[in-house]
């Protein structure tokens, strides 16, 4: 329940990051166009922005045993494994869009929205995860639909790459 709470509170204030982002004009959902604080200056120092990187809070299983003949574990393990691979080839993916971007307010905005995607993979992959709570086979449930909801991603982010030739 912590777990499913946590990643809920992740995806709200992921939203609320993307939505504080919207630039400059442009309204979100309807809303009256953000207006600065009075007094609220910027940082005396602003951070330098980097490219998102993903780092997964699990210890990578080994993928062991024949594929038909695999336990959970094993299954799992396999999962995992393509988590990573799938993990390098997204990093590599946000590297590459990210040094194409113009400028600070669009790098913050592609942050933003990579912190909303990773809040919305976990969240979603445990609500699928859910019919197999207290089970063995939750973990590999969950494990799949994050190897699965990364594979989509690294085609959009393709997409989103061959957008700036």
């Amino acid at each position: 329940m912590l777990i499913r709470l946590s990643a809920l509170l992740a995806l709200a204030a992921a939203a609320a990051l993307l939505v504080s982002s919207t630039p400059a004009g442009a309204t979100s959902a309807g809303a009256a166009p953000a207006r600065a604080m009075p007094g609220a200056g910027a940082p005396a120092r602003a951070a330098k922005l980097s490219s998102p990187v993903i780092h997964e809070s699990f210890t990578p299983l080994p993928c062991t045993g024949a594929p038909v003949q695999r336990t959970t574990l094993q299954m799992e393990g396999c999962a995992e494994q393509q988590i990573l691979a799938s993990d390098r080839h997204i990093d590599s993916l946000n590297r590459s869009i990210f040094g194409k971007l113009f400028d600070a307010p669009a790098r913050r905005r592609f942050i933003a929205a990579h912190s909303a995607w990773l809040a919305y993979r976990h969240a979603y992959c445990l609500s699928e995860s859910d019919v197999f709570e207290g089970g063995t086979e939750a973990g590999v449930v969950f494990a799949d639909c994050v190897a699965g909801v990364n594979s989509q991603h690294v085609k959009d982010l393709q997409r989103f790459l061959a957008s700036f030739r």
